[in-house]
């Protein structure tokens, strides 16, 4: 899906963002969206650097994200948008959260996290409630932050990123910066940065260390 971009006009509706990598997915958004006239839909991303150029753009209210949103990771966006003071509230909605991301995305400040099953009528409510500065999660999402939450009471082994464990483990077999960012679809400074904040949490300098450290921890296999 090419981006787009609608005017910016300013209502009393709730202006929403949809940025996603999946076309149909966000057709389906879309849909939802303008199906109710609390909401106004104001423009599509087709990945994440041009919902960034987006949300500096048009400043919606709410940005819903879709599953397999190319180039940047939603941890990561999420960071970029407070150093850049951006007030947009982010709503993920994907089938692939495992619990560490749910619980990760969470605390950099989305203000939802839902299941790709979710309704119409739950999508709406999770945009509604973004906008007036609520959180809303799915079920699915809900019982996963609980799940991690008792996780981390209990262990008190460093707790990685999803993409971190990734990269650790794609380390572990021998693969380079570089191949690492062809498979991952990731630029080549965003697993550099990946990888450091890896080594920091494990306490290590290299990739011998790093590995050595996450089969001692039980990280990797």
């Amino acid at each position: 899906m090419s981006s787009t971009i609608a005017e910016p006009v300013r209502t009393s509706a709730i202006r929403v963002l949809i940025a996603t990598g999946e076309p149909l997915f966000g057709d389906a958004v879309e849909r939802v969206v303008r199906q109710c006239a609390r909401l106004q839909f104001v423009g599509h991303a087709p990945d994440a650097h041009a919902a960034l150029e987006q949300l500096r753009a048009l400043a919606p209210d709410v940005a819903v994200l879709g599953p397999s949103l190319p180039s940047l990771d939603g941890c990561r966006l999420l960071g970029l948008m407070k150093m850049e003071d951006i007030p947009t509230r982010l709503v993920f909605v994907g089938d692939n959260f495992d619990d560490g991301t749910t619980y990760e995305l969470l605390g950099e400040g989305a203000a939802g996290v839902l299941a790709k099953t979710t309704s119409s009528d739950q999508l709406r409510d999770a945009i509604v409630a973004a906008a007036a500065g609520r959180e809303f999660l799915s079920g699915e999402s809900l019982a996963a932050l609980t799940r991690e939450i008792r996780l981390r009471n209990h262990d008190d082994r460093p707790r990685l990123s999803t993409r971190e464990h990734e990269i650790l483990k794609r380390i572990a077999k021998g693969e380079n910066g570089a191949v690492i960012a062809r498979a991952l679809h990731l630029g080549l400074s965003t697993v550099k940065t990946h990888r450091s904040h890896l080594y920091e949490k494990l306490g290590v300098s290299d990739r011998g260390e790093a590995v050595a450290v996450g089969m001692r921890l039980g990280l990797i296999d």
